[in-house]
């Protein structure tokens, strides 16, 4: 089994969310997949830095979900 990471952007001071985005790497397990869900969500409040998070009230939701498996042709 695969999972997929997802993402989704979101401010309090909108009150509204993105549409989600997928990470582009599927993971072995759900432990792996949440690591880098929270890596991947630290980094990116870096990147929009402390004044534009506070401004806007910002914040990330993310999760893991099983990837739909893709029938192989035999």
């Amino acid at each position: 089994m695969k999972f997929a990471l997802a993402f989704i952007l979101c401010s309090y001071v909108a009150d509204s969310c993105m549409p989600p985005i997928v990470y582009p790497v599927e993971f072995d397990s759900e432990y792996e997949c949440l690591r880098t869900g929270y890596a991947e969500s630290l980094f990116k409040i870096e990147q929009m830095g402390e004044y534009e998070v506070n401004t806007h009230r910002l914040y990330i939701k993310f999760g893991c979900y099983e990837a739909e498996q893709q029938e192989q042709e035999t």
